[in-house]
C-alpha cells in the first residue's frame, strides 16, 4: 500500500456552481444527442494528469477507474460522480448534461452526498482504511482520487481458502478481525458509521492487509441523518433496515460479523428483518465442526455481534477486540 498523500483540495459546504449545457425545450428538458457518449470515459483517456486504463464498477451514482498518475507513476483509482438516471454525457465533450430540471435539482442534492463522501475519506488516516488523494472538477461533475489496492476482494480470498484448504485458517481469521476492529474502532472514533461492510468492501494486499474501502453510504453521527439509508439483505442489522432506527458503532460491529460468518461457512447470514421475526440462524460455537478449527472465544464473539438485539451485542469495537485479546 503506498503512503504518499498529495494535499488534499478543501471542499466547500456551499451548492456546486460548475455549469452544464443548457439546450432545453419548452418543457424543461434537455434533447438527448442521437449518438451519446457512452457512460464510462474512455480507455487512456487523460483527465487533470490522469490516465484512465479502464472502468472497473459503476452504480447508480457514479463510474469508478483503475487510471495511472502520470506525474507520480502510480496507479490509482478513481470515482467520477455520474447519477446516469439524472443525466447523460455528451459526445462531444464529454461533459454530462441533465435531462430536466427536476433532474437538475436531484443532481446537485446527489453531488452533495458525493461531496459528503469526499470529506469523510479525507478526514481518515489508518492504515486499513483507503486512502483519499485527490479531488477535482471537471466535465461539469466531480472526481475523487485514492489509493488502488493491489487484492482481491474479501469475497473471493474466501472462495480460494475452500477451494484449497475447505476453510480459512485460525491464525488469518483472528489477524483480519484484530485489523478490521482496529479500523471501525478508530472509523468510529470519529463519529464516522460505514454502514456498508460486506465481503466486497473489504480487500486484501497481496502481503494480507486488509483495506476497507468504499464510503459512499458512510454518515457522521454528528450530523443530520439523511432520509434513505443503504441496506444490504444479509449484512446489514435490523435497525438500519427499519425506518427512523437507532445507528449505532453495533450497527457496524453487526455487518462485520455477518462478513466473518460468511467467511468461515461460505453462507451469508439470513436478512435481519427474517431474524427478528423467526431467528434461524444457528450460532457458530453451537456447530462441532468449526469448534473443532477455531477458539471458543473467536467463535462466541461473532455471535454475539451478530444478535438481532442492539444491546445484546458489543457496543463498540474496543470491546470486541478486549474479549478476543483474553488468554483461555
Amino acid at each position: 500500500m503506498q503512503t504518499h498523500s498529495s494535499p488534499v483540495r478543501p471542499i466547500s459546504d456551499a451548492p456546486y456552481t460548475g455549469r452544464v449545457m443548457q439546450r432545453t425545450g419548452s418543457d424543461g428538458s434537455v434533447p438527448m444527442d442521437i449518438c451519446p457518449a457512452p457512460k464510462e470515459l474512455p480507455a487512456d483517456y487523460i483527465i487533470s494528469g490522469y490516465r484512465l486504463l479502464h472502468s472497473i464498477g459503476e452504480g447508480g451514482f457514479g463510474v469508478t477507474y483503475l487510471a495511472a498518475d502520470e506525474l507520480l507513476h502510480r496507479r490509482v483509482v478513481i470515482k467520477e460522480h455520474f447519477p446516469h438516471s439524472l443525466c447523460q454525457r455528451q459526445a462531444a465533450t464529454c461533459d454530462i448534461a441533465y435531462h430536466n430540471h427536476v433532474s437538475e435539482q436531484e443532481y446537485h442534492w446527489a453531488l452533495g452526498n458525493f461531496l459528503r463522501e469526499v470529506r469523510l475519506l479525507a478526514s481518515l488516516d489508518h492504515p486499513h482504511i483507503v486512502k483519499i488523494y485527490t479531488f477535482f472538477e471537471a466535465h461539469n461533475t466531480a472526481y475523487y482520487v485514492t489509493e488502488h489496492v493491489d487484492g482481491p476482494c474479501l469475497a473471493d480470498v474466501a472462495l480460494e481458502y475452500r477451494k484449497h484448504l475447505g476453510h480459512i485458517p485460525q491464525q488469518p481469521l483472528y489477524s483480519l478481525m484484530v485489523h478490521m476492529l482496529d479500523a471501525l474502532d478508530y472509523l468510529h472514533s470519529h463519529n464516522i458509521l460505514h454502514l456498508d461492510i460486506k465481503p466486497d468492501n473489504i480487500l486484501v494486499t497481496r502481503d494480507g492487509r486488509p483495506i476497507l474501502i468504499d464510503m459512499g453510504a458512510a454518515i457522521d453521527l454528528g450530523e443530520e441523518l439523511p432520509s434513505t439509508i443503504v441496506e444490504t439483505p444479509g449484512y446489514s442489522p435490523p435497525e438500519q433496515c427499519t425506518p427512523g432506527g437507532k445507528l449505532a458503532p453495533a450497527t457496524d460491529l453487526y455487518a462485520f460479523a455477518a462478513t466473518l460468518y460468511y467467511l468461515i461457512t461460505g453462507n451469508a447470514v439470513p436478512p435481519s428483518r427474517q431474524r427478528e421475526l423467526i431467528d434461524t440462524l444457528v450460532p457458530l460455537s453451537d456447530m462441532p465442526h468449526l469448534r473443532a478449527k477455531y477458539h471458543p472465544r473467536l467463535l462466541a464473539g461473532i455471535d454475539k455481534a451478530l444478535s438481532p438485539a442492539m444491546n445484546e451485542r458489543y457496543a463498540n469495537a474496543a470491546e470486541w477486540l478486549h474479549d478476543l485479546s483474553q488468554q483461555p
